[in-house]
């Protein structure tokens, strides 16, 4: 992955943790078979985006969100490694960034099964109370 660089993107919700923070290896696949179907905008894109969880549209659907839901556009690509589907990913209505993505058949692309059992990190939320007659923090 070392030929894709880690662009700064700030999304609707710059508190999100990184999607490659939270899946590396899965997230250096998709971006790699992105890179190998000559989508790389897109997959330098994906490499910045952040997690916004995991659809919840049915039980047991697999897709990651790395857009806040709603975000898709009408396209979408099927990813190909060595000939064979192993999974999709769902573009913005511009087409310029993936808005979700899933993994299909793990075994293919040499994840394991349960990739989407991570513990995800919360994000860090920090207070600060304003005394407007003091001005204190």
């Amino acid at each position: 992955m070392s030929a894709l660089a880690l662009p700064a993107r700030d999304g609707p919700d710059p508190g999100a943790p990184l999607l490659i923070q939270v899946f590396p290896q899965a997230t250096e696949i998709v971006a790699t078979i992105l890179v190998d179907m000559i989508e790389p905008e897109l997959a330098a894109s994906l490499l910045g985006q952040r997690f916004h969880g995991c659809c919840d549209c049915t039980p047991g659907c697999r897709f990651v969100l790395t857009a806040p839901a709603g975000s898709s556009g009408p396209q979408m690509l099927w990813l190909e490694a060595a000939g064979d589907v192993v999974g999709e990913v769902s573009l913005d209505p511009t087409g310029t960034f993936v808005t979700n993505l899933d993994i299909s058949d793990c075994a293919a692309v040499a994840i394991p099964p349960d990739w989407l059992s991570v513990t995800v990190p919360r994000p860090r939320i920090s207070v600060s109370l304003i005394d407007d007659r003091r001005g204190l923090r």
